[in-house]
């Protein structure tokens, strides 16, 4: 079979032939169809992400939709890696994609879903009725995010990102208000202030941290009085911030990672078993838009090194 192997750190994957695998007790081989490049499989790849492969040479990716012996097509999450033209799955573990759903966008929604949903949920305590700020929201998940925290009856979302990014496109996916991060820090800081004396948010989902998550803390500190749930899920404007201990030990907000390990292995099962056919199914019925760019698997390696155009997802089809 054809698939995308990875044969040393920090190289793209390579189109190239590989063996069938070959199924075990309690393994089922199935045809995959599509599966998404996310920035997960890219850290992956480029030894940089704290999971690692078994062994080298590898193929790459971790999921996709599969086509069922049946004729009909779910998500799986792979044994081994899914990005090839077979795969293995443990036996009716996959979750149904409904039949008005285009494949592309099921094979791309599920981790974008990890990243803003089940953060929301599972890290966030989201509830309807609550606020929500979401930094970095013109990003592909910050755009899905903003989409289910409406879905899930937010009450006031608050879009923060850069408007060069398209952070005036967010107001059509469901954003009550923008802040735009391409200004000095005070006029950004008195923009934050201005919005959270009117709107505190319950939540806050951030995907940038670096010196503008600093900016947002220093701004809640100086505002709230209710608490806060600050999940950090990226840190696409820096690793690190400088954080005094006063901040939080004055006011109730209390900082949490969302990702592989501060969600488990067992609620994100969960997660796909209970929530993703819901979201699915908002999908199915247009709640639930994500651009999206589809390649072949044989374009792997140029698809790899091409960075993903503003808030769009590339989906390999196989």
């Amino acid at each position: 079979m054809k698939a995308a192997i990875l044969y040393q750190y920090g190289e793209s994957p390579k189109y190239a032939e590989a063996p069938d695998p070959i199924p075990n007790t309690g393994e089922a081989l199935v045809t995959m169809v599509a599966t998404s490049i996310k920035q997960l499989d890219k850290s992956k790849a480029a030894g940089t992400h704290y999971t690692k492969y078994q062994a080298l040479p590898a193929i790459v990716g971790l999921d996709g939709i599969a086509q069922l012996a049946d004729g009909t097509h779910a998500y799986i999450t792979g044994i081994g890696g899914t990005m090839a033209e077979k795969a293995l799955i443990v036996p009716n573990s996959g979750i149904p994609v409904p039949e008005k759903l285009s494949i592309p966008l099921a094979a791309a929604l599920p981790n974008a879903l990890l990243g803003s949903d089940a953060a929301m949920l599972y890290r966030g305590g989201l509830k309807k009725g609550d606020t929500i700020l979401i930094n970095g929201a013109t990003g592909a998940t910050g755009r899905i995010a903003i989409q289910m925290a409406r879905n899930r009856g937010a009450k006031c979302i608050i879009a923060v990102g850069r408007l060069s990014s398209g952070l005036d496109e967010l107001t059509a996916l469901g954003a009550d208000i923008l802040i735009n991060t391409q200004q000095d820090d005070n006029a950004f800081t008195e923009a934050l202030i201005e919005v959270f004396q009117q709107h505190q948010p319950n939540v806050v989902i951030d995907y940038l941290w670096g010196h503008p998550a600093e900016l947002i803390l220093k701004a809640l500190h100086g505002v709230i009085t209710n608490k806060v749930n600050y999940i950090t899920v990226g840190e696409m404007a820096g690793a690190t911030i400088q954080l005094p201990s006063a901040l939080l030990r004055s006011r109730k907000i209390e900082l949490l990672g969302s990702g592989i390990g501060s969600i488990s292995y067992k609620e994100i099962k969960e997660y796909f078993t209970t929530e993703l056919p819901t979201a699915y199914q908002w999908a199915a019925e247009g709640k639930i838009i994500m651009p999206l760019e589809t390649v072949p698997l044989a374009d792997i390696e140029i698809a790899w090194q091409t960075p993903e155009k503003q808030g769009k997802r590339n989906v390999v089809m196989l």
